[in-house]
């Protein structure tokens, strides 16, 4: 498992923090939030997870990804 940096944001800004455990990104939002999640897309409220383990980003391996809650099929 590897260590991740849960920030859901508002915009550019930070509304809470969280560190989480995960195989992968996905992973590791899910935890922290207790919520399902997907790819961010164009919303204004989003999910950073950042990857704690210090490397260089490449086209293949970003330095953060982003993705959003998933809305339940109940709400609309």
């Amino acid at each position: 498992m590897k260590n991740y940096r849960v920030e859901e944001m508002d915009g550019e800004s930070i509304v809470s923090t969280f560190d989480a455990k995960g195989r992968t990104p996905f992973e590791a939002a899910e935890a922290a939030l207790g919520q399902k999640v997907t790819l961010r897309g164009a919303c204004c409220k989003w999910i950073r997870v950042t990857d704690l383990v210090v490397t260089l980003p490449t086209r293949f391996r970003p330095r953060y990804f982003e993705f959003r809650r998933r809305e339940s099929a109940l709400t609309g």
